[in-house]
């Protein structure tokens, strides 16, 4: 699954949501959209397993027409599941599924 996470400034304006976006989005293999806010920016969260990551401006044209040039992407790098080893006092199992090498990203014990 595709994760890609949109982080918007002031100068892109507010997300437009609705049946119209929704269908261009889905069109875009995007299943799942959850908004984030704080003081200071809008982030918005794009899911899909049929989502190729590198149509993010597109996606990105659909939420916020009036303006992209105040939206930043952060591309997946890293998916990690963690299971709760740690209710019987064992160690967590930590699993790092594959993904495209990324330069400057280590894993704590490679080598």
């Amino acid at each position: 699954m595709a994760i890609v996470v949109l982080m918007a400034g002031d100068g892109a304006g507010e997300p437009v949501v609705g049946p119209t976006a929704a269908e261009l989005l889905n069109g875009l293999g995007i299943t799942r959209i959850a908004f984030l806010r704080d003081g200071l920016a809008t982030s918005v969260v794009l899911e899909g397993w049929a989502f190729d990551p590198t149509r993010t401006d597109e996606a990105v044209g659909v939420l916020f027409p009036g303006g992209t040039h105040d939206v930043r992407a952060f591309h997946e790098i890293e998916h990690v599941g963690v299971s709760g080893g740690l209710r019987k006092g064992k160690d967590p199992i930590v699993e790092v599924l594959p993904r495209p090498s990324v330069p400057g990203l280590t894993r704590e014990g490679a080598q």
